[in-house]
């Protein structure tokens, strides 16, 4: 029997935390925004580059119309050691504080009036089974097989800074998720035994989890993209709005 390997990746729930009334469509258009950086709490800076990575790319794709500055470009005019710094203290503050925005916006002056950050807050995996999709019925004992998946949950905070203003505008907390599944033997063995009047059926015990073949675990910039997705149509002026109206409130 082949194997199938199937990738999904989706944005579970959505909470907008505060929308600046004042932001609009225009102003991020003339404004532009810089991307700061992607962070993961207590986790190394070597997880930074595909979460950046992912984050740039939804953006553009969703927000052709607003101009964007690279994390790479950010760091190139800040320098490595400001940008290290300033990222390492959003990864345990969870915020920028005054002096790091007043250092963004004498930096970034001329260059981009706003400033998108995220923090990953949660990343657990899982392992299940689906239900049984066939069966192996061309010899005398039988092997289930399920539909095995090994799933990733993360929760992101996003947020957008006005660094004319010095405050942040837009801050969202995003749950996302994204699966690997393929079909796999099932916990459950069934078998024959004998034959004609005599034979008869019976269940082993149920697999131990190393021999289940459960798919690999997802990268976690798979389950970030609906996040990112959701964020970006949240925004004033997004052609495609996002999912479900988030509650909004002030933070």
């Amino acid at each position: 029997m082949g194997f199938v390997l199937a990738l999904v990746g989706c944005s579970a729930e959505s909470e907008l935390t505060r929308l600046d009334p004042a932001l609009t469509a225009e102003g991020l258009r003339q404004g532009k925004v810089a991307v700061l950086g992607v962070v993961k709490l207590e986790e190394p800076d070597q997880v930074r580059p595909p979460l950046i990575a992912t984050l740039e790319a939804v953006w553009s794709a969703e927000r052709p119309d607003v101009p964007m500055m690279t994390a790479d470009s950010v760091k190139q005019v800040l320098g490595a050691e400001r940008d290290r710094k300033l990222l390492l203290g959003y990864e345990y503050q969870g915020e920028l504080d005054a002096p790091a925005l007043s250092e963004l916006a004498d930096s970034l002056r001329g260059l981009a009036r706003y400033v998108i950050v995220a923090r990953v807050d949660k990343d657990k995996s899982r392992n299940s089974t689906r239900g049984i999709s066939t069966s192996d019925t061309t010899s005398s004992a039988h092997v289930l097989y399920a539909m095995g998946v090994t799933g990733r949950d993360a929760v992101v905070t996003v947020k957008l800074y006005d660094l004319t203003r010095r405050a942040v505008v837009v801050s969202g907390r995003f749950e996302g998720t994204s699966e690997n599944e393929h079909p796999m033997i099932s916990p459950m063995y069934s078998g024959t035994i004998g034959g004609g009047s005599t034979g008869g059926t019976v269940t082993t015990p149920p697999v131990p989890p190393e021999e289940r073949n459960y798919p690999e675990l997802p990268e976690l910039a798979m389950a970030l993209q609906g996040p990112f997705r959701n964020f970006a149509r949240m925004l004033p002026g997004s052609p495609v709005p996002a999912a479900a109206p988030p509650p909004a409130g002030r933070r």
